[in-house]
């Protein structure tokens, strides 16, 4: 009988083991963690938020990680875009960072950052080509109710993504110039970084 509990105990040990990565990316309350569920545009957009918000309370251990994501994924802002690029100042506060690696992804995801003021909208346009994977993210550091909507050339909506899975991934089937917006449906200003991949 304790020879068959042994074995027993060995095989359920053996096959936790063996499930563990599906196991790891369950919380202990038994949900999902959705950080490992992120897509990289939905990495790059936190890790953007995440630097700011780290840059803004002197948090350098926080900074260095959200830019080691930012480097890894070799995003750049996107083209077109005449904004301000925070990366290269917050690289400046970390001693040893460099540029974006470009070992694995040299066309990472572009990123632009923007402000909207309460109940107002930002717009821009995109070039997606047809039957490639298209994916946008947003994300604020503040947690404003911004909302994200994708209008195709025939002005019909492709997508669209409210405060809560600020998101949207689909597949062209033309390669044409795309509207984002952005809207703030909050009370006061907002500054978002939005990441195209």
């Amino acid at each position: 009988m304790i020879a068959v509990k042994t074995v027993l105990s060995a095989l359920c040990g053996a096959a936790l083991l063996a499930a563990g990565p599906a196991l790891s990316a369950v919380d202990q309350d038994g949900s999902r963690d959705a950080s490992r569920d992120a897509s990289r545009d939905e990495r790059v957009a936190t890790a953007l938020t995440a630097a700011e918000r780290a840059e803004r309370t002197s948090d350098r251990t926080a900074l260095a990680d959200a830019l080691r994501v930012i480097e890894r994924s070799g995003a750049r802002p996107m083209a077109g875009w005449t904004g301000t690029d925070p990366v290269p100042g917050w690289r400046a506060l970390i001693p040893g960072t460099t540029g974006a690696v470009l070992r694995g992804s040299p066309l990472g995801p572009g990123y632009r950052s923007g402000q909207i003021r309460a109940g107002q909208s930002d717009t821009f346009q995109q070039v997606f080509l047809s039957g490639r994977k298209a994916s946008i993210a947003l994300s604020t550091v503040g947690g404003e109710p911004l909302s994200l909507r994708v209008i195709d050339a025939a002005h019909k909506p492709v997508c669209v993504a409210d405060a809560q899975r600020r998101a949207c991934r689909w597949v062209p089937i033309f390669t044409q110039r795309y509207m984002i917006e952005v809207r703030n449906g909050g009370q006061s200003q907002a500054n978002y970084f939005l990441v195209v991949d």
